[in-house]
């Protein structure tokens, strides 16, 4: 017969276990970058894109934000879960910024920066360009990686976690990223990269290189949309079971050297049918409301994957 402390240390063993599978979910590494700008892309514009991936609980809104003093902007907003907040947002001036977790590092070891928070809010209400972004990297101190552009510029900015900026420009070309470091002079990361993000940047990058062409929006919508390689190491990610990483969203911004911006934005909310909505930038700045709803006139069903 076993003894009662054997059952006690089998239910702490069981209960460090599942605390342990939390923290992996919640430390998944996630999101893929890319971005095309100048003669990469058809009419010489702009390109800029972050496929989310999260652990699948919470939602997300599209916000039109206001604020008293700067730049109004549209950003993509996590409402719940345990990282809330902003995501990707594109301003009146026509700048995008998008983020990607540093995923090599824990969260604990991810949060050790003093950093002011909310960074891409305070961005996008500050500056109307990618060289006003690159003008504030002393603001850069959480390990992150960001993507930003503006109609004639884009940059991948990697934060190190001893403060290290490294910065790649392109005024023509691509660029693109997913959750591992990839700049020889950073300092710091001895975790080697997951299977997942290595995949997903050797596809997207496989992708763009691939294309005969100048690149167009419809290409990076399906470039967003590609399964090729599984349901935890795809561009846009199933997640192998319920509670794994997945892809909960699409956020492509195209930026045309002159007229308005124009969003697409595919959102899979856990639970609820996914959604499509296509607007300009300046439709969506023009409304009076401060939520655009999934359920509104510029947002479709989204279709099923098969």
């Amino acid at each position: 017969m076993q003894s009662p402390s054997f059952h006690k240390g089998r239910t702490l063993l069981f209960g460090l276990f599942f605390i342990c599978l939390a923290a992996a979910l919640r430390n998944a590494d996630a999101c893929t970058l890319w971005a095309a700008t100048g003669a990469s892309v058809e009419g010489k514009e702009t390109l800029i894109v972050k496929n989310r991936d999260w652990a699948p609980d919470h939602a997300q809104e599209i916000r039109v934000i206001r604020p008293k003093a700067g730049y109004a902007y549209v950003a993509l907003v996590a409402t719940g879960g345990d990282e809330p907040g902003t995501k990707a947002g594109i301003n009146e001036k026509g700048l995008v910024i998008v983020s990607a977790t540093a995923g090599q590092l824990s969260r604990g070891g991810r949060d050790k920066a003093q950093q002011k928070p909310g960074l891409i809010k305070t961005l996008l209400a500050d500056c109307a360009s990618v060289v006003d972004v690159l003008k504030r990297l002393d603001f850069f101190r959480r390990p992150v990686f960001y993507l930003v552009g503006d109609k004639n510029t884009i940059a991948a900015i990697e934060v190190s976690p001893e403060g290290k900026i490294h910065v790649e420009r392109r005024t023509t070309g691509t660029l693109a990223h997913t959750n591992h470091y990839r700049a020889a002079d950073l300092q710091g990361v001895v975790k080697p990269p997951t299977e997942s993000s290595e995949a997903r940047l050797i596809r997207i990058e496989h992708l763009l290189k691939a294309q005969e062409r100048p690149l167009t929006l419809d290409d990076f919508i399906r470039f967003s949309e590609d399964m090729n390689d599984g349901p935890d190491n795809s561009i846009w990610r199933s997640g192998s079971n319920p509670k794994k990483t997945r892809t909960l969203a699409t956020w492509i911004a195209r930026i045309p050297a002159a007229g308005s911006p124009e969003l697409y934005l595919k959102i899979a909310n856990p639970g609820r049918h996914g959604r499509i909505c296509r607007l300009s930038l300046d439709d969506a700045l023009f409304l009076r409301n401060n939520l655009i709803p999934l359920n509104g006139p510029l947002c479709t069903e989204a279709p099923t994957a098969e």
